[in-house]
């Protein structure tokens, strides 16, 4: 029958020819062009880019920084991140569930706006913070100074933990509750079991998160750009970021060998992540369907109680007061008083500022086109892979996923090596060079959704609806579509809202005409417009946490990443 039908529809080469070329021409391409650069001086192939890299000290400080700022940022994360999860999984720790949700709000705050909350709250001038410490403790001077390796570290980890708060939760909630009851009834207790049972069950899950952290902190660039900089604290990003606008060939072989030993840091850092989690694969799931007991905090129930919500105001509130109250602010730095309260900053942004005007239209427009396009790229990348016997196809999926592992700052330079004109197509400074960086970087997301959706339909829906007559686009219209429409709908948006807020390609990408939220933003706050840049963040705040609220709705139960 399988014979039958392939013989019916030769349509193979075709589909995996077209998707082949697609992947090659967005993919493939550039980051080989990347590679390629890294090891080129005046045309010569040569290594003298790397010695000229190591020779460097502020390269090799920027290095060191990049790795101390993920080994810390992913030691407070855990700290952080796994005892929260096993307070709202494992204790009766008042309103568990909604701090559930509470702790995870970090994670659908862009970094950046993090970054730019945190930069007024404890700027050494006139951070809020510093301020009410100068009136309460009548001292002259800061008190703390954001820009700093520590500033740099309590930042990313506040706004990273819930990578590790995300899965030790999944872990605990999986995680066979009969084992600890065995050890309870046996008389052990609440921490010799915590300590010989659950700990060693969620430990994989734990790594995976802290190495998860580790990648992303040395992959972002906002929060560097924002706060790192202005206390000369380089990192990777910011240092490809300077060679990058200090303009010639050699700023940009220089940046594509340290985009290669950031990458290469970020992807073995994620190999190994899933490496470790394959070879420490606890059972989890019991047969039995049972709660776990849940651990009576005794007298410590009110003081944990009291922690999380210290937690919550200290992640969540008090930097999204910052930036509000900062938005409504008649000029930085003056008083807090009502009269110098006002709504022209938005007023401005909405209606009278150019700027933010186009950033708006270009940003959603891109985030629009780049979401359509890598569902349907994707979709049929996963088709191909799930659904069909075609030689190639899970290295055609393989080959969709790589973007996504590699920072954003690479991804950018790979793209503006390949279509700034070297090879007979210019796309630099335009909307198409976005575009295609967006797809390339987020096409994963779609390739995994749609893959998730189609392995749920059985394979004999498809083979009733050809036997019948049906053509290969019938039943792929018919039946397919039909039934992962829930999946697709999903994966759009799980696409669409980081792509509105993206900043760390935009930034190296982005032209005159093709600014885009995240670098408006990024521009005003390092123009000194302060409180115009706090206005169009609440904007984008409120954009992308309503956004998350209904991306987590339509994905519940459906799919994951």
């Amino acid at each position: 029958m399988v014979a039958l039908l392939q013989k019916r529809f030769r349509v193979d080469p075709i589909i995996l020819g077209s998707a082949f070329a697609i992947i090659a021409i967005i993919v493939v391409f550039p980051f080989t062009l990347l590679f390629l650069n890294s090891f080129r001086v005046d045309g010569v192939f040569t290594l003298q880019n790397y010695a000229t890299v190591f020779q460097a000290k502020r390269n090799y400080t920027a290095l060191l920084n990049s790795l101390q700022l993920g080994f810390f940022t992913s030691l407070f994360s855990v700290l952080l991140g796994a005892p929260l999860a096993w307070l709202v999984t494992r204790t009766n720790l008042p309103f568990a569930r909604l701090f559930k949700t509470l702790f995870i709000l970090p994670y659908m705050i862009p970094p950046f706006i993090g970054a730019i909350a945190w930069s007024q709250l404890l700027n050494r001038r006139n951070g809020y913070v510093n301020r009410l410490a100068q009136s309460i403790l009548g001292i002259q001077g800061y008190v703390f100074n954001v820009n700093t390796m520590p500033g740099l570290i309590w930042v990313m980890a506040l706004y990273l933990y819930p990578f590790v708060f995300i899965t030790v939760v999944g872990a605990l909630e999986r995680m066979d509750p009969t084992l600890e009851e065995a050890a309870r009834t046996c008389g052990s207790r609440t921490m010799k079991i915590m300590k010989d049972i659950t700990l060693p069950l969620v430990a994989p899950s734990i790594a995976g998160g802290a190495l998860l952290v580790f990648a992303s902190s040395i992959a972002n660039f906002g929060i560097p750009a924002l706060i790192g900089m202005q206390g000369r604290v380089f990192v990777l990003t910011t240092m490809i970021y300077s060679y990058m606008h200090s303009g010639g060939f050699k700023g940009i072989s220089m940046a594509a060998s340290l985009s290669i030993m950031l990458m290469g840091i970020s992807v073995g850092a994620l190999l190994l992540n899933n490496l470790y989690l394959k070879k420490k694969q606890y059972t989890l799931i019991s047969g039995k369907s049972m709660r776990p007991k849940t651990l009576s905090l005794g007298r410590w129930k009110i003081p944990c109680f009291v922690l999380a919500c210290v937690i919550v105001f200290v992640t969540v509130i008090l930097p999204f007061f910052s930036i509000v109250l900062t938005s409504l602010l008649d000029a930085w730095g003056a008083d807090i008083t009502w009269e110098n309260l006002t709504l022209r900053n938005y007023k401005y942004i909405l209606f009278d500022y150019r700027l933010t005007r186009d950033a708006l239209k270009n940003s959603f427009l891109l985030a629009i086109s780049s979401a359509t396009i890598c569902m349907i790229l994707g979709s049929l990348i996963a088709y191909i892979s799930i659904k069909t016997k075609i030689k190639g196809r899970k290295l055609l999926e393989t080959i969709s996923l790589i973007p996504y592992t590699i920072p954003g700052t690479v991804v950018a330079i790979a793209m503006i090596l390949a279509w700034s004109g070297g090879f007979g197509i210019n796309l630099y400074n335009t909307f198409w060079i976005l575009l295609v960086a967006y797809v390339a970087h987020y096409l994963a997301f779609a390739v995994r959704t749609t893959s998730a959706s189609l392995e749920q339909i059985h394979s004999s829906l498809e083979e009733a609806a050809r036997v019948s007559g049906g053509s290969w686009t019938t039943s792929l219209k018919d039946i397919v579509i039909p039934l992962i429409r829930p999946g697709l709908v999903a994966g759009w948006f799980l696409i669409f809202m980081p792509t509105l807020r993206e900043l760390t390609m935009s930034i190296l990408l982005w032209g005159p005409r093709t600014v885009t939220i995240g670098v408006a933003v990024f521009e005003m706050q390092e123009a000194g417009y302060v409180q115009i840049s706090a206005a169009f963040a609440t904007l984008l705040l409120i954009i992308v946490i309503a956004g998350n609220l209904l991306v987590k709705k339509l994905t519940r139960g459906k799919i994951g990443i």
